[in-house]
């Protein structure tokens, strides 16, 4: 039997997701559609499984089989519709995130795929996939996985002990869900970005629906019911206003909506005229709960995957409402040509053990597709990346920076015309590789990763800041490869060298950033003189506040180590496209080498000259800093070009590659010559 006010939940729920991703800034917490489908979920299966307990028929290859029927279907179809679209439209620099995602998708682990994302910075970096929304189905499949046998173990034990059977069952999934429910108000707050996608801090959510399924149905009292469920509802709508991306889920705000969510389902359908269940039994809330499973698995692929097919950047208003129509007319067919004759097909409903196969062979076939995807990439990388060695081992003239190097205004050179290095699709992988360096950072007492060999009379250099001085580093590696000086490296994702507060997203980078200023001081406070100089860069978005503060911040941080008369030299930072959202390394690849600089350049007033760098008034304020100043090795007059002298300028949105980087180095050294530092080689 059909609760008419739980398929109006469904509809409530899945309008609020779409309505979200379609349009966040209208509704910032329509997020919150997730955790009402959780509670539903739990409460449904739940219902679910005490009945076939009582009845003594509880069978795990059924009730695996059921869900498989119900569920996998339409979700491999989306996968699958999803992979031949990405072939056919997105960059290859995309295909093996896309490619992995889907494949974690299609085995249901792709909660945890984004978890480990989510505290990966330069992960952060990279594009939203199309099935990122899959990792609502894989904590929703690991609770189907896990809930039956919970059921079974209560069965158990009430069998062994000789108690109530229910109210064995009950305990068992109190105390798992109360543990869940402490787990996840913990790990909210020490870290909000994992605690988002992990199962062990969603089951609470499952767990609290699946308590609604040991009270008593709720008999009479029309109007006490009928004045909750409008309460629940106005808590769950003002929710989707009130809340928004930088409320800490699922954390408090989340207990709140589940609880008016479990009011609303334990009120059920009161029967007075005046109550919200006669608006939720109308047949367009009633048909949108049918159909709202489908609607949820194409509405996303559709909203990523559009602007590739289109070749835009930004969806406007009209795309926005056509994809949402989209979504419901592929939602209506999938509901009626697939969903309906899968669950109902009589061969698979009376084999249970087929259902089961079909989904093994499913799942084997995507992940095998996926991987096929995520390998061709890899194998052209590795194919990139000796190319690239076998380029910049003897680079040829002009290579790089050294075609926009002081007397190379006319630098042609027919070797480069239609070279790429690294290519577009391999640029992402184009990364400082320091192995154990980030390991070896959070040990005590602090030492920084050494780079080069360490020896008598060759200057020793500490190079301090975030990603982007990680990148600064493999230019100085260049020049330590050749015994021209030592690099110890202290770097930390999203941590510039200053004296304020970390300005990154994520609290683990907060945490460690923390950690590291406050330690790295006190080394350079103590022993700033086992530099010779030390040498700073930071993507300068990252230094947060009004710009004489800024300045200050700086000043401060460098201050102990300017008092022992060590040398500072900050490298402004390099351009980026943050400001104008482009994905180089896609619009490069779109565009092809021939056309990539006059479809791809960034603007130079916009992503360079107008972004205030605090460097260089702080090094003006401060005896003994220094500032190298590598604009006209990204950019000419107007424009920063994508691709200098053959060369793939940037990995993604703010980072440069690594390939150009290297080919900084010379006229990095030839600057801290001028400044006194290092001695003619």
């Amino acid at each position: 039997m059909i609760r008419t006010e739980i398929q109006a939940l469904r509809a409530f729920a899945v309008c609020a997701v779409v309505l979200f991703h379609l349009w966040p800034n209208r509704l910032p917490g329509g997020y919150i559609g997730v955790d009402v489908f959780f509670v539903i979920s739990g409460f449904l299966i739940t219902s679910h499984l005490l009945r076939s307990q009582e009845k003594g028929r509880l069978s795990l290859t059924d009730f695996w089989a059921k869900r498989a029927r119900r569920l996998l279907p339409a979700a491999y179809l989306v996968l699958a519709v999803t992979a031949i679209a990405t072939l056919l439209w997105v960059p290859k620099v995309q295909w093996q995130t896309f490619f992995l995602e889907i494949g974690a998708a299609a085995i249901y682990v792709e909660n945890w795929e984004l978890a480990r994302n989510s505290v990966d910075y330069l992960a952060a970096q990279h594009a939203a996939s199309p099935v990122q929304h899959y990792w609502t189905l894989s904590g929703e499949e690991q609770f189907y996985l896990i809930w039956p046998l919970l059921v079974l173990l209560a069965a158990w034990i009430a069998a062994r002990s000789g108690a109530n059977a229910r109210r064995t069952t009950a305990v068992v999934l109190g105390v798992v869900t109360a543990a869940s429910l402490v787990f996840s108000l913990w790990w909210t707050v020490v870290s909000p970005e994992t605690a988002y996608f992990i199962t062990p801090a969603r089951a609470w959510e499952f767990g609290l629906g699946a308590m609604l399924a040991f009270v008593p149905v709720v008999a009479g009292r029309d109007g006490l019911r009928s004045l909750l469920s409008w309460v629940s509802l106005a808590v769950l709508t003002a929710s989707c206003f009130v809340l928004g991306p930088e409320t800490p889920m699922p954390g408090t705000a989340a207990v709140v909506v589940c609880v008016a969510t479990a009011a609303l389902i334990w009120a059920g359908n009161p029967t007075v005229a005046w109550s919200p269940t006669r608006i939720g039994d109308l047949k367009p809330f009633q048909w949108l709960g049918e159909i709202s499973y489908s609607l949820y698995l194409w509405h996303w692929p559709l909203i990523i995957l559009t602007p590739y097919a289109l070749g835009v950047d930004h969806l406007g208003f009209v795309e926005r409402v056509l994809i949402g129509a989209a979504s419901v007319l592929l939602a209506v067919a999938t509901k009626h040509w697939v969903e309906d004759p899968v669950r109902t097909h009589r061969k698979l409903v009376h084999h249970p053990g087929r259902s089961l196969a079909a989904t093994g062979v499913a799942a084997v076939l995507l992940v095998g597709a996926s991987g096929t995807g995520w390998g061709y990439v890899e194998k052209q990388n590795r194919e990139d990346a000796e190319l690239a060695a076998a380029i910049t081992e003897d680079a040829p003239r002009c290579f790089g920076a050294a075609s926009r190097a002081p007397g190379a205004k006319d630098c042609p050179n027919p070797e480069l015309d239609d070279v790429l290095i690294p290519t577009a699709a391999g640029v992402r992988e184009d990364w400082p590789d320091y192995p154990g360096c980030d390991e070896q950072l959070l040990q005590r007492p602090l030492e920084g990763c050494l780079i080069g060999e360490r020896k008598p009379g060759r200057p020793h250099v500490a190079v301090i800041g975030d990603s982007h001085a990680r990148v600064l580093a493999t230019s100085l590696e260049r020049l330590a490869d050749r015994g021209y000086l030592s690099v110890e490296l202290f770097h930390s994702s999203g941590c510039s060298w200053t004296a304020g507060e970390p300005f990154v997203a994520t609290t683990e980078f907060k945490d460690r950033c923390r950690v590291l200023k406050r330690d790295l001081n006190t080394k350079l406070s103590q022993d700033a003189g086992a530099y010779d100089f030390v040498m700073t860069t930071a993507w300068s978005k990252l230094i947060a506040g009004p710009k004489k503060k800024r300045v200050e911040l700086v000043k401060q941080a460098w201050e102990p180590v300017l008092k022992q008369g060590v040398p500072v030299v900050a490298v402004r930072d390099n351009p980026t496209s943050g400001e104008t959202r482009k994905d180089q390394p896609a619009c490069v690849e779109e565009a092809g080498v021939a056309r990539a600089n006059a479809e791809c350049s960034l603007n130079r007033k916009k992503s360079y000259d107008s972004i205030f760098d605090p460097f260089g008034p702080a090094v003006k304020q401060s005896e003994g800093a220094h500032l190298i100043d590598l604009t006209d090795f990204y950019c000419d007059e107007d424009t920063c070009p994508a691709v200098i002298g053959g060369v793939n300028v940037y990995r993604d949105r703010d980072h440069i590659s690594v390939t150009y980087a290297e080919t900084l180095a010379p006229y990095i050294w030839r600057e801290l010559r001028a400044f006194g530092l290092v001695e003619n080689r």
